[in-house]
């Protein structure tokens, strides 16, 4: 492969990340509503599950939630599966990341969430899926099979289910009524840090 091939094949990959992104953007309709609301006002914890490239996806999540002023954690399928399940409660909400909808421990640990009194939302290209079935919300993020990486390896699809969920965290943002002093309080450390405490300074000195 030579230069010019190199670029070609990257670039064919983009414009399939950006096509899936579009396609996305235009699904967005009254589920991603009812999810935004479901976990911007959750009374209790969110969680946050996958495994494989779901998991990452999953764990971003919840950071970026919190973020937000939503609180959120995630659940290994193993750890919960081997006792962890205990700590669901009644008002959790757990979200279940899985583009197939077929990992046998994820719709398990769904399974016991329910049990538990815990509201399931499921993340998921195919809403025929297990998941889909057991879940209690179904927010279909869809991606072409051939656009992922020689169409097995989770590339094009962890795009997009990242991108779905910043976009519930904008909202969620508003729905919890989280301001920048309130994360500048939970982030003091890093560049980010540093960039919040001089903007508070900032606004300090001006009033």
């Amino acid at each position: 492969m030579d230069r010019a091939q190199a670029l070609s094949r990257a670039r064919e990959v983009l414009d399939q990340e950006i096509a899936a992104l579009e396609t996305a953007r235009e699904a967005l309709g009254e589920e991603f509503v009812a999810v935004a609301l479901l976990l911007g006002q959750c009374p209790g914890m969110v969680w946050t599950t996958g495994v494989g490239t779901s998991a990452c996806v999953a764990q971003r999540f919840a950071h970026i939630l919190n973020c937000c002023g939503c609180r959120a954690m995630f659940l290994s399928p193993c750890d919960g599966l081997h006792g962890h399940a205990g700590v669901f409660r009644p008002g959790d909400v757990l979200v279940a990341l899985s583009r197939g909808g077929e990992s046998a421990e994820v719709n398990k640990l769904v399974e016991l969430a329910k049990a538990n009194g815990v509201t399931a939302v499921a993340f998921v290209h195919d809403t025929t899926s297990s998941l889909a079935r057991v879940c209690d919300h179904v927010l279909p993020i869809r991606s072409e099979q051939d656009y992922e990486l020689q169409r097995v390896i989770a590339t094009t699809s962890t795009v997009v289910f990242s991108a779905v969920c910043d976009a519930l965290a904008a909202v969620v943002w508003e729905l919890t009524g989280y301001t920048l002093e309130a994360f500048a309080r939970t982030h003091p450390g890093g560049a980010v840090g540093k960039l919040l405490c001089g903007d508070m300074r900032e606004e300090g000195g001006k009033a």
